[in-house]
């Protein structure tokens, strides 16, 4: 399938970007292989590509609202962009179809976490708000590795990890989740993608359109959140991430079998 054929698919993404603040990556891979037909490397190239320009895109759009907490989304994001690197390096030696194999659970943690009572009704309680306290630094640097080893190792933006983290673990509101786990994917996965550019991965016939694509989608999913009931775009999207899980696990598994 060609990249005009597919702008679709970017679409999509950028859609599901704006609205959530990630997670269209989970979708991506899966669709660029088997419904684009790239390989398993080029498919997680190209999907930082379109995640990265859609997540700039609808950051933009949350900046002016002020609700990106910028100091603690930077460094999040620096220290989940150097363990990207790492996790990139490690996936060049690993089976194809072991990566997509493993990859199943994290989208089904994805889905759960997108429907989960913990992220819906998160504290109030606001760090970050007065400054940058040693203990908070930790945490966050902690986090950003975790997280920038599965942004590198199966190229993907991470924002199905980061918005839970950030809600559940540093305690943000779920807009300003949302909202920094866009900052924090720019700078991850520039990282990553730092990596698979230097190796020939990418297939920019394929990756700029589905980027153009994802940007006029993020801007709409920026749009829509504000007008939809999130309750009902978290379920079909959690439904939708489960079906995709369910379809990659089938045939990795089969071919890994065979």
């Amino acid at each position: 399938m060609g990249g005009l054929a597919a702008s679709p698919l970017g679409a999509l993404i950028g859609v599901l970007m704006g609205a959530f603040g990630g997670g269209g990556s989970l979708l991506a891979v899966p669709l660029l292989v088997y419904v684009v037909g790239q390989d398993v490397r080029e498919a997680q190239a190209t999907s930082l590509v379109i995640v990265i320009v859609a997540s700039i895109i609808a950051l933009a759009a949350y900046a002016r609202g002020d609700q990106v907490r910028r100091r603690a989304g930077a460094t999040f994001g620096l220290a989940a962009g150097l363990s990207a690197l790492a996790g990139s390096a490690l996936s060049q030696g690993l089976n194809p179809d072991v990566l997509l194999l493993a990859f199943t659970p994290l989208m089904l943690a994805g889905a759960y976490a997108m429907v989960s009572d913990s992220a819906r009704r998160p504290s109030q309680f606001q760090p970050w708000r007065l400054g940058i306290k040693r203990a908070s630094v930790i945490r966050v640097v902690g986090y950003g590795l975790l997280v920038g080893w599965v942004i590198g190792l199966f190229g993907v933006g991470g924002g199905f990890v980061i918005v839970p983290v950030l809600v559940l673990g540093l305690r943000f509101s779920i807009t300003e989740a949302i909202a920094t786990s866009l900052l924090v994917i720019v700078i991850g996965s520039s990282f990553a993608l730092v990596e698979r550019i230097a190796s020939g991965d990418v297939d920019w016939a394929i990756a700029i359109p589905l980027s153009v694509a994802a940007g006029f989608g993020a801007i709409a999913g920026r749009s829509l959140a504000g007008r939809v009931d999130s309750e009902g775009l978290r379920r079909a999207f959690a439904g939708l991430i489960v079906v995709a899980a369910a379809y990659t696990a089938i045939r990795s598994g089969a071919a890994l079998a065979g």
